[in-house]
């Protein structure tokens, strides 16, 4: 029992309930909360942001990542942590600003995962006429689905239907024809686009 919920359990990708995963990662938080106390840079006080992030107390994340910026205010992980918080929480703006920072750091973070945050931030405020530089830059050098299907909405919105569809066409292209596992990863994108595809 004790082997299936500390090794196979995590590797299912079951949803797990807060307590349970509170209490398979406690000495992961405990030795994490030591090394903040012994060290205290901002590395120590990522790596906490990192597991409280994990167990899902996002208001001790996001203090954690905080206090590594106050310590090192280009730490990129850091910079990530406090963006992915504030978007989740829709502030909009305070993530812009700390994406724009991050991506100047590092254009390809996260393999282009920054960069898709830092479009969806843009989207969101919504500021659409730097959305749209983006997002296009975007889908040039990641081809991200998601920024495909802000782009269309945005140009659709814009009164640009043809070039909407253009943009959901290629998208559905390069995704089917992609392999297996990159294809069943970006089914509800596919749903997305085949809707909206329907309304133009």
């Amino acid at each position: 029992v004790i082997y299936f919920l500390v090794r196979r359990l995590p590797q299912m990708n079951l949803p797990v309930p807060n307590y349970l995963r509170r209490w398979m990662m406690r000495d992961k938080l405990w030795t994490a909360e030591a090394a903040v106390r012994n060290i205290g840079k901002s590395h120590q006080y990522v790596n906490l942001g990192n597991v409280l992030l994990e167990m899902g107390d996002y208001e001790k994340a996001e203090e954690a990542f905080r206090q590594a910026l106050d310590r090192e205010p280009k730490n990129t992980h850091a910079l990530w942590g406090c963006a992915y918080l504030e978007m989740r929480k829709r502030e909009f703006g305070a993530a812009r600003e700390h994406l724009e920072a991050l991506l100047k750091l590092e254009a390809d973070y996260k393999c282009g995962e920054a960069s898709l945050l830092y479009g969806k931030a843009l989207f969101e405020l919504p500021d659409w006429e730097a959305a749209t530089t983006h997002l296009t830059k975007d889908i040039k050098y990641w081809s991200h689905p998601e920024a495909s299907i802000m782009l269309a909405t945005i140009l659709t919105k814009e009164g640009n239907p043809q070039a909407a569809r253009e943009c959901l066409e290629t998208m559905l292209a390069k995704v089917k024809s992609s392999p297996t596992y990159h294809y069943r990863r970006h089914q509800r994108s596919i749903q997305k686009a085949e809707k909206l595809l329907k309304t133009l």
